[in-house]
């Protein structure tokens, strides 16, 4: 790092406030300096000495509000503004400009491109409409909206909504404070999430995959300064709000997605689960359960979609997904090379489907071959998006 940056962390009332005393600790050691501040209803979850002792600052409270108004100065101070826990109620405030405590005060006194935003909250509040739409709003102004998690929550449920893990929130700091823009006007195409493909109008064939790799890789992409389109199947977690999503549902609908959008990228990866056969014929009504007697459903192959986007490519890049159930790195090179692939990503079925975590072998040209294990679907799209990047000659 060049210089110093000044972080402001502005603490709202999550269950997850007890995590950002570590989180202090993290970014202290990647030379920050820190200044925290809480809400009312934060201050009762998270211990203001530690937070003093940890940042080496003074803790802002609202009761400590002065003349010298806090929240002039300290946005006066800070490059960047994280708020983390941000819970539904702080999102929303912000979102619509209401300044009740010291931490909303601050959020209309920071630049908009410099807030960064960690939501917390039940897995229902998150998925409402009103977080949603005040979540898009947000991130339309410049605001950056961090992903949430899926786990256990505080209400002894599991679902999204939980805040990130705070490795992950140091590295988005990190990250914004000093970027990275290897892909600095560059347009990237990214396939994601699994396809469906109808057996009658209740039933489908699909798979497990949850989309957690294409959005992983959509916001990495985005960090880096690409501009990106996902074209999505039915997935289990949101995509970046700055992306252009163009959801589908079919193979079908997928390759046309593709195919119009990929005259104009720089960069393809195809990180979605297509579904590799579809029914030959499709019910037009439920089909009904008999008591005696198989079904049999006739199977006939999809269109091999990245075969068809090599054939077509000009200038781009297309990177291949090889999702094996199990030790099939060499057939992953093989499809490399027999479609015309810049670049395989091997996977294993056991280490990815609805997995957080996920281990990657990046198989290229002239038998370049990188490991990457056990690492959380974050860190291996940073992982593929630096090694496109170096192998497309933007970084050295």
């Amino acid at each position: 790092m060049s210089s110093v940056k000044r972080i402001v962390i502005g603490i709202s009332g999550g269950i997850a406030a007890y995590k950002i005393p570590l989180l202090v600790r993290l970014l202290k050691k990647k030379g920050f300096e820190i200044k925290v501040m809480l809400t009312p209803a934060g201050r009762g979850l998270v211990g203001v000495d530690a937070l003093r002792t940890l940042s080496g600052n003074p803790v802002f409270l609202d009761d400590s509000l002065t003349y010298d108004m806090d929240h002039i100065r300290l946005a006066e101070w800070g490059d960047l503004f994280l708020i983390a826990p941000a819970t539904a109620n702080t999102i929303g405030k912000i979102a619509h400009g209401i300044a009740d405590n010291l931490v909303t005060t601050s959020a209309l006194s920071f630049p908009e491109n410099k807030i960064m935003i960690a939501p917390a909250m039940n897995t229902i509040m998150w998925q409402s409409k009103a977080t949603q739409e005040n979540c898009r709003l947000l991130s339309s102004r410049g605001v950056c909206i961090l992903p949430v998690d899926f786990g256990e929550l505080a209400c002894n449920v599991s679902g999204e909504g939980r805040m990130i893990a705070v490795e992950r929130i140091a590295d988005a700091v990190t990250t914004a404070v000093f970027p990275q823009q290897i892909l600095n006007g560059k347009k990237v195409l990214i396939s994601s999430g699994p396809t469906e493909e109808s057996i009658d109008p209740v039933r489908v064939i699909t798979n497990r995959s949850s989309g957690r790799m294409g959005a992983a890789l959509a916001q990495e992409a985005i960090t880096c300064g690409a501009e990106v389109t996902v074209v999505s199947g039915p997935s289990l977690v949101p995509l970046p709000y700055t992306a252009n999503v163009i959801q589908v549902r079919t193979a079908s609908e997928m390759k046309t997605a593709l195919e119009k959008e990929f005259d104009t990228c720089d960069i393809c990866i195809m990180a979605a689960a297509v579904s590799d056969y579809r029914p030959a014929h499709v019910s037009e009504t439920k089909i009904q359960r008999t008591e005696n007697g198989n079904m049999i459903i006739e199977l006939v192959p999809n269109p091999d979609i990245l075969a068809g986007l090599c054939r077509k490519k000009a200038k781009q890049f297309v990177c291949g997904f090889s999702l094996e159930s199990g030790e099939g790195e060499s057939r992953a090179r093989e499809k490399m090379e027999r479609k015309g692939c810049d670049m395989m990503v091997f996977n294993r079925a056991d280490q990815a489907l609805g997995l957080d975590t996920t281990s990657v072998v990046l198989l290229g040209k002239n038998g370049l071959r990188e490991e990457h294990l056990s690492k959380s679907k974050n860190g291996a799209s940073r992982a593929i998006i630096s090694k496109i990047a170096e192998l497309c000659g933007f970084v050295s």
